[in-house]
């Protein structure tokens, strides 16, 4: 067997055993007494010395050996959890994390882990065994010769397993080290089908007791059940397995090919769109019935790609507390990370994007917002700041909430340094939430006063803000001084396939994205009244600032004193705004496409997308206009 078709199961599942590995020692320094996080580990680094040990990785073997020496020290209490201990293992898991890296491109043989190996296991002398001499007049006794025997093997793969027959393939390579393997069932060339269930036999003719072959199958990793029983020569392989084996419900599939249908249902809501608006009014009956069809067939499959490429944003989430609990070392503070929402769902293409600008939060969180223990204690607070991260959903948004109990933003600091830059006038006497935001996220702007690892370089709230406005999204922030700060993310679930509103100024047609629009209303003259020097409409006794449309894109000519003109009242988070146009057009279901805009266009723009007629059209950017 060419064991490197199977490197990408190993390094998928490996970076899984040492992200588990990373959140349970961070689980296990905030409460060293329960057993609960050391159980978890020793699981995890037992299952990934099996599956090192099938790849033939000695060196990466061998430090999993030693990893789980210790933790089965610490469960037998034998060894005490220590703060120099947890950072051991945390080395260990950094160690092996670049280690199975190293080994899947074949430089396993030049690892060198004797560093992180020398605090972890002291080497100690093994006791020597005397032999006992054979009596007088006896000859020395003869080991018996081994008799082979046959044995009926049953495996039963974890469900939850992905490449589940790239496993099974592994398990019969590594048994064949143990004997002769025959009667596989179901054959071979059927494990690695997407319906195989992973549950298989066959039958081993070995020398080895069935212990020693349950052990060698279980090495290989998330083996659910197995059992090896002795059977007579002619009795064929049990068949238990594969009678009650049922198709698996779910099956890996790569993301690339996920990413190719969704282009794929691109093109055809486009076509669909096409097709529709082609029908004359009052056309063949049977065309528009077929044309309907076609049309809730497309939207059935697009929301079954949708769905398919949904991912819980516990893949991003799982790796923050070991990032956390770094940095609040490095700084010298105590900071405890609560996660909620982990089980949320949101598009593949958005949860590769969101990871960065949350991580960079949690690091100003940790950094600039949490104060050191002594300084909490002074101010009446825990030793220990509190850091949250939070997702939810809201109505067709994702929401991320990063929250701390730390001192909040100096406004003051904020806005002299502003002054000085230039970028707010110098009569300004405060900063409003808005305005902080504005502040904040210009590129470079920082008020450190020198250059660490962990902050002084200017980035960080304006990397977020580039990044969650170009998926449509929007920032927004909350701080009040002494009881800490919250960054809000909203985001569009999914970025290719939206909703939107069309709306007109002049002759030009621009797409509004539904999930940002709170109603569509009409105005009038009498409904107008100005807010801080600038025009506003009021609704229902609420008075909300308006932006033409017109004045967006450069157009002259406003028609003011029309008696009623159309309106989209734009809500983003609680930022509310209302976008006077010239005409409102209908609901169309568009395409994002990939926007590079020329020079000079106005910045208030997200995309662009292909109507139904064939024009394209520019996506209006919610949150840059609130």
């Amino acid at each position: 067997m060419d064991r490197a078709r199977y490197t990408e199961l190993f390094l998928n599942e490996g970076r899984e055993h040492l992200t588990t590995c990373s959140q349970l020692l961070v689980q296990l320094e905030q409460a060293p007494k329960e057993l609960e996080p050391v159980h978890g580990l020793f699981r995890a680094v037992h299952t990934l010395k099996g599956m090192a040990a099938t790849m033939g990785y000695s060196q990466v073997t061998d430090l999993s050996h030693r990893m789980e020496s210790v933790l089965d020290q610490v469960r037998r209490g034998d060894r005490r959890v220590s703060a120099e201990l947890i950072d051991a293992l945390l080395d260990t898991v950094d160690a092996l994390e670049s280690g199975i890296e190293s080994a899947a491109l074949g430089h396993d043989a030049e690892l060198d882990f004797r560093e992180v190996l020398a605090p972890l296991l002291p080497t100690e002398p093994r006791k020597r065994v005397r032999k006992r001499a054979p009596e007088k007049g006896l000859p020395p006794a003869r080991k018996p010769k081994p008799s082979t025997a046959q044995l009926a093997v049953q495996v039963v793969i974890d469900p939850r397993s992905p490449m589940r027959g790239a496993r099974a393939a592994l398990i019969l390579e590594n048994i064949r080290a143990l004997g002769r393997v025959s009667g596989v069932e179901p054959p071979s060339s059927e494990l690695e089908r997407d319906v195989f269930a992973g549950e298989f036999s066959f039958q081993l003719a070995t020398d080895a007791s069935a212990e020693v072959a349950a052990e060698s199958v279980r090495k290989v990793g998330d083996v659910h059940a197995v059992s090896c029983e002795p059977v007579a020569r002619s009795t064929p392989a049990a068949t238990g397995a594969r009678a009650g084996a049922v198709a698996s419900p779910t099956v890996r599939v790569d993301l690339r090919r996920l990413d190719t249908l969704m282009n794929q249902v691109g093109e055809l809501v486009v076509a669909r769109n096409r097709l529709t608006a082609l029908i004359p009014p009052g056309g063949d009956g049977e065309v528009v019935a077929i044309v309907a069809k076609i049309g809730r067939l497309v939207t059935e499959f697009q929301a079954e790609v949708i769905l398919a490429r949904m991912t819980p944003v516990a893949e991003v989430f799982e790796r923050f507390p070991r990032a956390v609990r770094d940095l609040a070392r490095v700084v010298g503070k105590e900071v405890s990370l609560e996660v909620e929402g982990s089980h949320i769902e949101v598009d593949r293409s958005i949860l590769d994007q969101i990871g960065e600008p949350l991580l960079h939060l949690l690091r100003n969180a940790v950094d600039h917002g949490i104060e050191p223990p002594q300084a909490r204690s002074e101010a009446g607070k825990p030793r220990m700041g509190q850091l949250s991260l939070v997702a939810s959903r809201e109505r067709n948004s994702v929401v991320f909430r990063v929250t701390d109990d730390g001192r909040g933003i100096d406004r003051a600091a904020i806005l002299q340094k502003a002054k000085r830059d230039g970028v707010v006038a110098e009569s300004a006497e405060g900063l409003a939430d808005e305005q902080l935001l504005d502040v904040l996220g210009r590129a470079g702007f920082s008020t450190a006063e020198k250059v660490t690892s962990v902050s002084g370089r200017g980035v960080g709230v304006d990397v977020v803000l580039t990044r969650i406005r170009s998926l449509g999204g929007s920032v927004e922030i909350q701080s009040e001084a002494g009881r800490g700060t919250a960054v809000i993310l909203r985001l569009p679930l999914t970025v290719v396939l939206l909703r939107a509103l069309l709306a007109r100024a002049g002759e030009e047609r621009y797409v509004v994205p539904v999930t940002y629009v709170a109603e569509t209303v009409y105005v009038d003259g009498r409904s107008l009244t100005e807010l801080n020097g600038r025009e506003a409409v009021v609704l229902r006794d609420e008075v909300i600032p308006t932006v033409r449309l017109r004045e967006l894109v450069g157009l002259n000519g406003n028609v003011r004193a029309a008696t009623r003109q159309p309106c989209v009242v734009l809500e983003v988070g609680t930022r509310r705004v209302a976008l006077v146009v010239d005409a409102l057009l209908g609901q169309e279901e568009i395409v994002v496409e990939p926007f590079d805009p020329p020079s000079g266009t106005p910045a208030v723009f997200s995309g662009a997308t292909i109507l139904s007629d064939g024009v394209p059209s520019l996506i209006i950017d919610a949150a840059a206009i609130t």
